[in-house]
């Protein structure tokens, strides 16, 4: 069973070619049916530069393909209709590999029939942590940690950094929500939780595998208090689109809009009690960034849900319902609200 290893990149050369070089020593033995497809999403540096002064090192097997549509979901949608083997692997940009980890990806869907398979990611600061930065705020620099043992997943257990998919269950659940995930700065998210729930929903399972490990490196500039609270906000505004419709409705706004205010008076009691580099005010400023996305979020649903309108407004002879029901105005025309 062969593998291909999708790279998507965006303006960060330097780091791509740190990603390649921990790549290549990384055990292939044995292994012939490869390739390392690094999709270049419009990148303005020399990307493509390293791509071709890197491809020597895999013996002609990786390839750079470069992708127009500015978008994480497009760049990697691009991946999954060029790849040519049947696992495709994403990994980020950023990252160091395990020496085995190739050998513990394919024995992992040699064990059983998964239709996806992820793994850890300890985080490599390039500095010393800052002192406001708790364990329990990582995850949001991708730091995956679900135990030693090898277990079924989740869908938003599982994370993009180190993730392999069946590419037949890819093409046919569809791929990524284009209208989700990062798109140059904005950190909009959502896309990987929400194509892992339609390959859950089609009966597809789900394994997280300890022994697949990367090493994230995290860039100087996200260590930065306003680039997490931006990550919170824009992450929980790309869950509210992908909720259920039966979730969208006034009530879920209002009791969003609570979580604020009861988040606003713990944020307010911690910066009375503790200093504000401390560790819990900033979780508590994080909380209340990922629930103003999430308020601000589900409001934008709710306006552009179809509205009822009244029946006079309706050409009724398009209707045989009777005078005093009212009509959903969709987008795939009249729907008796019932």
């Amino acid at each position: 069973m062969g593998v291909s290893i999708a790279i998507a990149t965006y303006n960060r050369a330097e780091e791509l070619e740190r990603t390649l070089i921990s790549l290549d020593q990384v055990d292939r033995a044995g292994l012939e049916d490869y390739e390392i497809l690094i999709v270049d999403n419009r990148s303005s540096d020399h990307t493509s530069e390293v791509a071709a002064r890197m491809s020597h090192r895999f013996s002609g097997r990786l390839r750079y393909i470069h992708e127009p549509k500015q978008g994480l979901s497009h760049a990697r949608n691009r991946a999954i209709s060029e790849a040519c083997f049947p696992i495709i692997v994403f990994v980020d940009d950023d990252v160091n590999f395990d020496g085995n980890w190739l050998r513990h990806l394919m024995a992992a869907f040699e064990t059983g029939g998964h239709a996806a398979i992820g793994g850890r990611a300890s985080l490599i600061f390039p500095q010393a942590r800052p002192k406001w930065l708790g364990e329990r705020d990582e995850g949001l620099l991708t730091k995956v940690e679900l135990g030693s043992e090898r277990r079924p997943a989740n869908p938003g257990e599982l994370f993009g950094l180190n993730l392999a998919l069946l590419k037949e269950w890819v093409d046919h659940v569809g791929g990524f929500r284009t209208d989700l995930g990062r798109v140059g700065k904005c950190l909009l998210g959502g896309e990987e939780s929400e194509l892992l729930e339609r390959i859950a929903a089609a009966g597809g399972t789900l394994l997280y595998e300890p022994a697949l490990i990367v090493g994230h490196r995290v860039p100087p500039e996200r260590l930065r208090r306003r680039w997490f609270w931006s990550r919170c906000y824009w992450g929980e505004r790309g869950e509210m689109r992908v909720r259920p419709e039966q979730e969208v409705c006034l009530h879920e706004v209002i009791r969003r809009g609570w979580h604020v205010a009861l988040t606003c008076k713990d944020l307010s009691r911690a910066l009375l009690s503790l200093s504000p580099g401390n560790e819990e005010c900033f979780h508590y400023s994080c909380v209340l960034a990922g629930r103003l996305g999430a308020c601000v979020g589900m409001f934008l649903r709710l306006a552009t849900k179809p509205r009822l309108v009244p029946f006079h407004s309706v050409d009724r002879s398009e209707s045989r319902l009777p005078r005093a029901r009212a009509f959903l105005v969709g987008s795939s025309g009249l729907r008796d609200r019932r």
